[in-house]
């Protein structure tokens, strides 16, 4: 009798859920405008939106960033 192999898709599921929760918590946690600096170049050290736009949930969270 042979066997069917489980499907995947649980593991894809699970990789991507775990890629994503990663990536929120660098733009929540760690990012100061480099993320943006791909775009903007060096007025995004200067701009820093990101950090302005999640300042207050970074607090929220117990982040300090100044």
């Amino acid at each position: 009798m042979v066997q069917a192999l489980a499907p995947r898709t649980p593991t894809l599921i699970y990789a991507g859920a775990g890629l994503l929760s990663l990536m929120v918590f660098y733009l929540l946690v760690l990012d100061q405008g480099l993320l943006l600096s791909l775009v903007q170049g060096n007025t995004a050290y200067q701009a820093n939106f990101i950090h302005e736009l999640l300042h207050d949930a970074r607090h929220a969270a117990g982040f300090p960033c100044h």
